[in-house]
């Protein structure tokens, strides 16, 4: 966590001169630490969700977008982003905008979080005043004070695809690092990187980009109910491990050419649905 105190203050002058359409600050953003290129794993620090609320037609989406990787790059893979395509502005509207990256559980989450602007970001689900929702210019500052939360799950994912590419086998190993009374659920996202398609953007020449690459995009979750797996009240050092054996893609037909999925894991606690630690693997 070296230097950690620098992170908001420099990722925020990034955006603040990417907004600005001004030159952007030169990595690094985390740290001077000479193992900036070495990620760093959730079995050792804590670590943070970003989910940006976005959609097809919404043209300042883009730079948000922009943003939040740029934030995510400098953290080491401390920052995990996952992109909830939701709302209005995700709604296709063929000939132009044709691609549906709407799921379920993205709606449903937008609902219950009152997400009503895009962008807008929702970071380990904290709360400001009883609001998970933040804007961009928020996003740098409000990461910086969750990366500096001590560290209270540690957090190890092993996945795959199956030969055929339709099925999934994970296995998730958890440890508490001290006694708790909190109950908890364990929250598994399937995303998909990769995908290519038509969205709007208020820099581009003729206000959309045709070929534009959408990262990270949340397709569904591994449970039926959208917040999540309970878990039981884990016992302070002791590993616990959740598999999923086969588990069939729901949303296979969607997968786009070329693009490929990942693994993001999460550990919430169930009343208040804070992200304690999350986690993501390519399959």
């Amino acid at each position: 966590m070296k230097h950690i105190y620098h992170f908001s203050f420099i990722v925020a002058c990034a955006m603040t001169l990417f907004f600005s359409g001004c030159e952007k600050i030169e990595d690094p953003y985390y740290t001077t630490d000479p193992e900036v290129n070495v990620p760093l794993f959730a079995d050792s620090v804590k670590k943070v969700l970003l989910e940006d609320y976005t959609g097809i037609r919404c043209v300042n989406c883009p730079a948000a977008a922009k943003l939040a990787e740029e934030i995510a790059d400098g953290s080491r893979a401390r920052v995990i982003v996952m992109a909830v395509h939701a709302g209005h502005l995700a709604q296709p509207v063929p000939p132009l905008y044709p691609l549906d990256l709407c799921c379920p559980e993205g709606n449903t989450y937008n609902s219950d979080f009152g997400v009503n602007a895009y962008p807008t970001g929702v970071i380990n689900r904290s709360q400001k005043n009883g609001d998970v929702r933040y804007s961009a210019s928020e996003w740098a500052n409000v990461v910086a004070s969750e990366l500096q939360k001590p560290l209270t799950f540690k957090l190890k994912i092993e996945g795959s695809l199956t030969e055929n590419g339709t099925a999934i086998n994970a296995k998730i190993t958890y440890a508490a690092t001290a006694e708790t009374a909190t109950e908890y659920n364990l929250l598994v996202f399937l995303v998909e990187d990769g995908i290519e398609g038509t969205q709007a953007d208020k820099d581009a020449p003729n206000g959309y980009v045709k070929e534009y690459v959408f990262h990270n995009v949340l397709r569904e979750t591994l449970h039926e109910n959208a917040y999540g797996i309970p878990i039981e009240t884990p016992t302070a050092g002791k590993e616990y491990i959740h598999s999923f054996n086969n588990y069939n893609i729901k949303t296979i037909d969607k997968k786009a050419e070329n693009s490929t999925y990942k693994l993001i894991v999460a550990i919430t606690q169930r009343n208040s649905r804070y992200v304690e630690q999350v986690e993501v693997v390519e399959l």
